[in-house]
């Protein structure tokens, strides 16, 4: 096993754990707390987490590590940092609508390497390393072909993400703007099912109006290498920053997609 399937293996192996614990509490989860007015934390981030975390010290104890709730773990070679969102999608997960997943990213010199999304109540993994392609379940993925953006269906962000009222209005000029320029318009509520639906040609093109490195860390290169693109909403290379713009597509769209949304 090469160093980078290796890398691979470990991200999958945890993304599966994660996810099958996430599936065992979720019916159980006691009271809902909030970090702010409109974002929840559950058990099931918590000790998602915790799984994660334990696993990638265990197997890289030099990596240094970015999480969604315990911040940054700092390791001895910081060239390689594991970025990891425990349940993105938590106020689905929290009421029990199956779009949320578990998401693990390698990016090494701040550039994404390897990428492990479980999409627990589709039962779908999606895996992808730097330069040999996108897999679904083990079985190779491609985006969509579509060209004419009167026949793409685009998913946006959600609402009440971050700076309320910034990101709010943006998504509502977002959304009529693309209500004039593709045929639907969704709002899934989690980046990971958005990103890996677009991998997959599921949905053509997908907005996210407030970001962190954690949402988009894996899905990034599980676009990319499924044939699409991934950017900076100005169509610039992603900068992996908290509160970054970015859009994703099939890569037919995306000039189309990033006028649009600017």
């Amino acid at each position: 096993m090469t160093e980078i399937e290796n890398f691979l293996s470990v991200a999958e192996r945890l993304a599966r754990d994660a996810g099958d614990l996430c599936l065992k509490l979720q019916g159980n989860l006691g009271d809902v707390k909030y970090k702010s007015a409109k974002d929840v934390v559950t058990i099931a981030d918590v000790s998602s987490e915790k799984l994660i975390l334990e696993g990638i010290r265990e197997a890289f104890p030099t990596h240094s590590i970015r999480t969604e709730e315990a911040g940054v773990v700092e390791g001895s070679d910081p060239r390689y940092r594991w970025i990891i969102d425990p349940v993105d999608g938590t106020v689905n997960f929290s009421r029990g609508i199956p779009l949320w997943g578990i998401s693990i990213a390698l990016h090494f010199e701040g550039k994404p390497l390897v990428a492990a999304v479980n999409l627990p109540a589709l039962h779908e993994v999606y895996t992808a390393a730097k330069g040999m392609g996108s897999f679904m379940n083990g079985k190779p993925i491609h985006v969509s072909a579509e060209t004419n953006p009167m026949h793409a269906i685009v998913s946006n962000g959600d609402f009440n993400v971050g700076d309320v009222s910034k990101i709010n209005p943006l998504n509502s000029r977002n959304f009529a703007r693309e209500s004039e320029t593709f045929e639907r318009v969704k709002c899934l509520g989690s980046a990971v099912i958005e990103g890996c639906f677009t991998a997959c040609g599921r949905i053509d093109c997908f907005v996210m109006t407030m970001s962190y490195p954690w949402d988009i860390a894996a899905i990034s290169l599980i676009v990319d290498e499924a044939g699409g693109k991934a950017t900076h909403i100005d169509g610039s290379p992603i900068l992996f920053v908290d509160a970054e713009q970015v859009v994703f597509s099939n890569g037919h769209l995306h000039d189309i997609l990033v006028k649009t949304v600017n």
